[in-house]
């Protein structure tokens, strides 16, 4: 549960988990963006019953505070978006093949975030998140600008 929990990507409750691992794996820190990382340490973690409880706090609180929505962070997503829509419209020619794409990866976008309305991290958006949303609503209003 603590893998699938980390995987959504909250950035609060993982930086709490970074500290729990830190001093249940006894290292000066650990790489809370790497998964192979966080599986290494989760296994030494898991042999103390001490870090063992806290990770069983730890996942129930981020079950709770995301109200049970197992719907992964959209920022961490966006910016492959973002780059994504602009690439092809940035290209020489715009198809109607490439803008039919763009489209599907909007209505892709929208839909994730759509479904994360409710996630801390666009409830409370931190300034990473509003760069993100500014940067997608401006490439999303070119892709529907195009007709």
């Amino acid at each position: 549960m603590v893998s699938y929990w980390w995987s959504r990507g909250d950035g609060l409750a993982n930086h709490q988990l970074g500290q729990i691992l830190t001093r249940a794996a006894g290292v000066d820190e650990v790489d809370i963006t790497d998964p192979q990382s966080i599986d290494r340490t989760l296994r030494i973690a898991v042999a103390d019953p001490a870090a063992l409880a806290e990770l069983d706090q730890w996942w129930q609180m981020v079950e709770t505070r995301r109200a049970g929505n197992n719907t992964t962070n959209p920022g961490l997503g966006l910016e492959q978006a973002i780059r994504y829509l602009t690439d092809r419209l940035d290209a020489d020619t715009v198809t109607p093949e490439v803008l039919g794409e763009c489209r599907r990866q909007v209505a892709a976008v929208d839909q994730r975030v759509t479904g994360a309305k409710d996630l801390p991290e666009l409830v409370r958006p931190d300034a990473q998140m509003l760069d993100l949303l500014a940067r997608y609503l401006e490439a999303r209003s070119r892709v529907l600008a195009l007709v």
